[in-house]
């Protein structure tokens, strides 16, 4: 019998809502906590939440406001928004997560002025792995932010690039051989085959939705894959405060 799961992305930048890159912003995790209670995603994958110095994450915290008994949280680089905090990935789940596990890309090491005058430098990214039980079958759960590179006035398509991808591209192969897969990612760019061409069609990942912007820019940076073992209900892309949409999948396996 075919079991159902919402498998959610969002890049809540950490929890403050309007204009990205703001510094020292007040998070609304009401807000954020309102959205997920208003879908009720089963798995969600949430990319920027803040880990703090001291005091409860956002992942965490999130979870206890929305109604998840499950979550975990990988800091990965300092925030370009708060100096008491680290942005990481985190996974909200009605399911046990277990089998962490991170992969950090290669940084290529670019560095920019902001649009405030300010120097940037690009900040760590990568993935997270993790297992979640979802009606007695084991399903692992991939959540990733890539470089945003455009702000550094590179493309993800140079030639540079191309290594980090086919590393990425053969580990979510090897890792859909092994058991059904859900991939939440912030790309940072409008296409997946662009980058993953490798890994989406016959016998790998298909994409959830093309061309639907998440962004108040207009532009597709968040994506949801699913291997073959996934059969793809319906989506869902709904603009919130924050600077990214809140997007899911209902999915039958």
């Amino acid at each position: 019998m075919a079991v159902e799961v919402t498998f959610a992305t969002w890049n809540v930048g950490g929890g403050v809502t309007g204009a990205s890159h703001q510094r020292h912003g007040v998070p609304d995790l009401d807000h954020h906590a309102g959205v997920l209670r208003r879908f009720s995603p089963d798995v969600v994958c949430v990319q920027e939440a803040h880990e703090y110095d001291l005091g409860l994450g956002q992942t965490a915290d999130l979870a206890a406001r929305a109604g998840y008994p499950h979550s975990v949280a990988v800091p990965i680089s300092p925030s370009h928004l708060a100096d008491d905090a680290r942005l990481s990935l985190g996974v909200l789940s009605r399911y046990p997560v277990a089998d962490l596990t991170h992969v950090r890309f290669a940084n290529p090491g670019l560095s920019a002025v902001g649009p405030s005058g300010e120097d940037w430098s690009i900040y760590d990214k990568g993935y997270l792995k993790a297992t979640v039980v979802i009606a007695g079958r084991p399903v692992t759960v991939v959540n990733a932010h890539c470089f945003p590179l455009h702000h550094f006035g590179a493309s993800p398509t140079e030639a540079r690039f191309a290594p980090m991808w086919e590393a990425f591209g053969r580990d979510l192969l090897a890792t859909a051989a092994a058991a059904p897969v859900l991939l939440a990612v912030d790309l940072n760019h409008p296409s997946v085959e662009d980058l993953l061409g490798g890994v989406v069609g016959e016998g790998g990942y298909s994409t959830a939705f093309r061309d639907v912007p998440t962004t108040p820019k207009g532009v597709q940076q968040d994506h949801i894959l699913h291997s073959g073992a996934f059969r793809l209900l319906d989506t869902r892309v709904v603009p919130t405060l924050g600077d990214h949409s809140y997007c899911d999948a209902r999915l039958a396996f």
